[in-house]
């Protein structure tokens, strides 16, 4: 079993609390201060403060940890003591695991298969994140997360023997 656990970024996770915390103030001025129309700003109001809950929950108290184990890749949601694994695939489907930047690019340039679907298990907004694109039940899925690279280079290792195990399944 290998196992990484991104560190957090303690500056961003200030920065979004005081972008919401502003945000919230000033829209609560807007309230108490302006007659007409009152109720939008009421309802910008409330909106503001679920995005800013979200925000705070997702990027403050969320940890993600990746694992790789047994030929599968695990993605672990860690909140307070509650372990949640959110998403475990086999390695012997995938089809890359690229950077993010490289991911992009390729994209733009139409060098890309159809993704069914999106994943982000970023612990970070802004970060060096890799794609892990595999098949899953008939799909091409897709998942980011931001491993280190030791963990990078064990998964690449981890996908070339799931694959060799799953093409010589009597050889193990």
């Amino acid at each position: 079993m290998f196992r990484c656990k991104p560190e957090r970024n303690p500056k961003q996770v200030t920065l979004i609390m005081l972008t919401f915390v502003t945000a919230f103030i000033a829209t609560a001025v807007l309230v108490c201060s302006v007659n007409s129309y009152k109720w939008i700003f009421e309802l910008l109001l409330i909106i503001v403060l679920s995005a800013g809950i979200m925000a705070v929950y997702r990027y403050s108290m969320t940890e993600m940890e990746y694992e790789i184990f047994d030929g599968s890749f695990s993605v672990i949601k860690v909140v307070g003591q509650k372990r949640t694994v959110v998403c475990s695939l086999s390695l012997s489907t995938a089809i890359m695991l690229i950077p993010k930047a490289e991911y992009t690019e390729k994209l733009k340039a139409g060098q890309m298969p159809v993704i069914n679907s999106r994943y982000n298990f970023n612990q970070n907004m802004k970060c060096k994140s890799y794609v892990y694109i595999c098949e899953f039940n008939g799909k091409t899925i897709m998942v980011e997360f931001e491993p280190n690279e030791i963990f990078v280079r064990v998964m690449l290792e981890e996908i070339e023997r799931a694959k060799k195990n799953d093409q010589n399944p009597d050889k193990e």
